[in-house]
């Protein structure tokens, strides 16, 4: 079993979406994939679950009682919401024998993180990969390359460009140089996602790129099978 988190401590780069279609595209492959997430406001369901998205008892419940309630998706992929980010001690320390409790049920874990205390720090450390969406800004370029500073750059596979304007002259040069200061090392710099009215659209239907076959969706598909192929 393979632990991945998609990994950025700045929002609106689209870890959500990275998350959900990568995950997606791994089920589709025939592999078990579970996502979880250390944000409690549980974006998963606005992404992939057009039912009935009320819980009670998630990740917490599953880590201390074994009794959390986890929500298919799709065929092989399984969601298991977070309820709070009240974590106890005994939760920290039980978090580890549960994903060692579960490597058997699943190919891969992907973990849809945000920098909540001390469970965003123990989910990196259990994971095997990480990915990191982008977003082609200043602000971001610098969080990333802040980020690559604190953690095992080794398990860092790739970085993906979200919500590219390709008209954008300024999104053009700090994604170049993003794409610059990466030269050189072992990871997977992928073309931008540009930010298309199609892809609006399939997130409000609650499909994943791989329910589509027309040129926008073949275009990111490629994107999301580069980076499968180093996962």
């Amino acid at each position: 079993m393979k632990i991945i988190s998609i990994k950025n401590n700045k929002g609106g780069v689209g870890k959500t979406f990275i998350t959900t279609q990568l995950a997606a595209g791994l089920a589709y492959a025939d592999k078990r994939v579970l996502i979880l997430t250390s944000d409690p406001q549980n974006n998963v369901f606005n992404f992939l679950f057009k039912g009935d998205k009320t819980f009670k008892k998630g990740l917490k419940a599953e880590v201390l009682k074994k009794d959390g309630e986890y929500f298919r998706l799709r065929s092989n992929l399984y969601f298991l919401p977070l309820e709070d980010v009240k974590f106890s001690n005994q939760f920290l320390k039980e978090v580890v024998e549960f994903i060692k409790r579960i490597k058997n049920e699943f190919d891969y874990i992907l973990i849809d993180s945000i920098p909540t205390l001390k469970i965003d720090e123990i989910f990196l450390n259990l994971s095997d990969y990480i990915i990191i969406p982008s977003y082609a800004d200043e602000l971001t370029t610098e969080s990333i390359l802040e980020l690559l500073k604190t953690i095992d750059v080794s398990k860092v596979k790739a970085i993906v460009t979200n919500r590219y304007k390709s008209t954008s002259a300024v999104q053009k040069a700090n994604y170049t140089a993003l794409k610059s200061d990466l030269e050189g090392s072992s990871i997977l710099f992928t073309d931008p996602i540009e930010n298309l009215s199609f892809i609006e659209l399939m997130i409000q239907n609650k499909k994943t790129i791989w329910e589509y076959n027309n040129t926008f969706a073949t275009k990111v598909q490629k994107i999301f099978l580069e980076i499968l192929k180093v996962i």
